[in-house]
């Protein structure tokens, strides 16, 4: 039997959030944008049309024609098979989720190439967006313990605590980045390369 391949993203947001209730494509739009899936996922109104279409096609939604006094408008409903397979998706990327990726990395690569005071100018600048990130996670955070909102309360402290350690991160490395007196790549020259752990884990 195939393995069964991962929804994109994209799809999996779509199906947690008629997971609720049925909704139009306004409605789907809305919420979406309302809960902030569109800072952690690449989900836009196009991409979300795309994700109703592969999950329609897959049997995993279904859509039905709501009368009004203008033209009927679709609505999009979860089925059993969907909610089954939002389970699956949900569980996989709980118990492992995917190696995190951050375009820092391929910059701090290119250092040596980069006239060094520009690049530390541009280091505190991305400390900066960073702060700013961080204290909006503290703000909605509180807000929602506030008010007794555990689950989103809980969905944001992941990141901020992730934020947190970057920051951390970024103040160690420019500090040690700063006492360089000649970065160079060469020195990669002598790294040997180890397989990570999660690599050519098997698709789903």
């Amino acid at each position: 039997m195939a393995a069964e391949r991962a929804l994109p993203d994209s799809a999996v947001v779509v199906l947690a959030v008629l997971a609720e209730r049925p909704m139009h494509g306004y409605d789907l739009q809305r919420v979406v944008h309302d809960r902030g899936f569109t800072f952690w996922t690449q989900l836009r109104r196009s991409s979300s049309y795309k994700a109703l279409r592969l999950l329609e096609h897959n049997g995993l939604i279904f859509e039905r024609a709501e009368p009004g006094d203008g033209p009927d408008r679709k609505v999009y409903s979860i089925t059993e098979q969907g909610l089954n397979r939002l389970r699956r998706e949900c569980l996989a990327k709980l118990a492992a989720p995917s190696h995190p990726r951050s375009e820092i990395d391929l910059a701090i690569y290119a250092l040596p190439f980069l006239p060094k005071d520009q690049a530390l100018a541009a280091l505190r600048e991305s400390r900066q967006h960073l702060a700013a990130r961080a204290e909006f996670l503290r703000e909605r955070l509180a807000w929602c313990r506030d008010r007794g909102l555990r689950m989103p309360a809980l969905s944001f402290e992941r990141p901020l605590v992730a934020l947190e350690a970057e920051l951390t991160w970024l103040d160690h490395f420019v500090t040690d980045y700063a006492a360089l007196p000649d970065p160079s790549t060469q020195e990669w020259n002598e790294y040997s390369y180890l397989e990570p752990p999660d690599a050519g884990a098997p698709t789903r």
